[in-house]
């Protein structure tokens, strides 16, 4: 009985001795292995956007309203794709139609008129040209019978004083000589009136010239008013044909329709209303916006990045692989743009499609963790020891 107690206590003795001598062992070995991997394993450290989005490499066209109004029919369906110039959107226009209508009838009325006071200030300019001619050649008649009766005049003189010695010498009669001087003053009435005849035709070629020219001044004028309220109505009919095309809303490019708004006809819209968003054909790429310290001197072109999508799981469907093409060097709002171009996946199951959301992260290191935690331990001691900021206006 006491034999068999004592080999008991022996192998219990035994046991307890070999089983903490292992344990040791093995913690030792984990700690190696531990600090081994602390030391030496690689960890990717990754910069997270939380903003990203699928976009194409081209601009996308949003369809604004340009004016107010009332849609009449509506093309505009999500997915469909449109040629540039096509009709997405027609609004009432029917005031505008008939300001145009009525703005057309008004010119169509004018341009006769205006061809009416061409004609008419043609004729009065070539009858002003004829009467001129007419009564120039009048005055030049009159002018000449002037000369006639002035020479006949002169001759009457002369036969007079030629009669007159004859006369005192009793060589003619004195009936002869009075008829002598009757002869002259005949010639000099004749000279008379052919002068006043002159005169006359002068004052009334002067008295036409001057209605004529008034009269073409007064064509003139009415020409010019009418031409400018052609040019006014023309001007109109322009603006009005320009604000009717607001009312028809194209496609600014060719591409797919990628949003749309609620639209029914008969539905009101105001001017600079966003009704749909065109998107061009292109290529997909990532678009981020990291903060500024988490962006410049980190990240850079060439870095690959990973685009886990909102509505994709990434455990069932994984992730969209990506290398960064470009970013921007200034930042907007606080917030640095990064684009990345997507790499080719065919076991991706994905659809890849403009506008889907998700989370960009961009390796942008690879460290042992024991660099990883002295980086972030000296990071948060150097901002527990920096002073802070002076409050603005605070004295020095």
């Amino acid at each position: 009985m006491s034999a068999n107690f004592s080999h008991s206590l022996r192998a219990l003795r035994e046991d307890g001795f070999r089983r903490p001598g292992q344990v040791l062992l093995i913690l030792a070995l984990l700690a190696c292995g531990w600090l081994a991997w602390f030391v030496f394993a690689r960890v990717t450290v990754y910069e997270v956007s939380e903003d990203a989005r699928l976009e194409v490499d081209r601009a996308v066209y949003p369809v604004e309203a340009q004016v107010d109004g009332r849609i009449l029919v509506s093309r505009l369906d999500i997915g469909r794709n449109v040629q540039q110039g096509e009709v997405l959107l027609e609004l009432d226009s029917s005031n505008q139609r008939l300001k145009l209508q009525e703005e057309q009838t008004r010119l169509d009325t004018l341009l006769p008129q205006l061809d009416t006071l061409r004609s008419e200030l043609a004729a009065q300019r070539q009858a002003l040209d004829s009467g001129q001619l007419a009564s120039g050649s009048e005055l030049n008649e009159a002018r000449a019978r002037q000369r006639e009766a002035r020479a006949a005049l002169s001759y009457a003189v002369e036969e007079q004083a030629r009669l007159e010695p004859l006369k005192k010498s009793q060589a003619i009669g004195e009936l002869e000589f009075l008829k002598v001087q009757a002869e002259r003053e005949k010639r000099r009435a004749a000279l008379d009136a052919a002068e006043q005849q002159a005169d006359r035709l002068k004052s009334e070629r002067l008295n036409r010239q001057s209605q004529g020219l008034a009269q073409v001044a007064r064509l003139e004028r009415e020409l010019a008013s009418m031409e400018g309220l052609i040019t006014t109505s023309k001007a109109r009919i322009a603006s009005l044909t320009h604000e009717l095309e607001q009312f028809v809303l194209r496609a600014p490019a060719s591409g797919q329709v990628g949003e749309v708004a609620r639209l029914q006809p008969g539905s009101e819209v105001k001017r600079g209303d966003r009704l749909a968003v065109l998107i061009p054909p292109g290529q997909l790429r990532i678009v981020a916006d990291f903060p500024t310290s988490h962006a410049l001197g980190r990240i850079r072109p060439g870095q690959t990045a990973r685009l886990r999508l909102q509505g994709f799981p990434w455990t069932e469907y994984g992730t969209v692989n990506a290398r960064v093409s470009r970013l921007a060097s200034e930042a907007r709002d606080g917030k640095v743009r990064v684009e990345c171009e997507l790499l080719p996946d065919a076991g991706s199951t994905i659809p890849r499609q403009h506008g889907l959301p998700g989370t960009l992260e961009v390796a942008v290191d690879d460290l042992s963790p024991a660099l990883l935690i002295l980086r972030e331990a000296g990071q948060k001691l150097g901002t527990a020891a920096s002073p802070p900021a002076p409050a603005p206006g605070a004295a020095s």
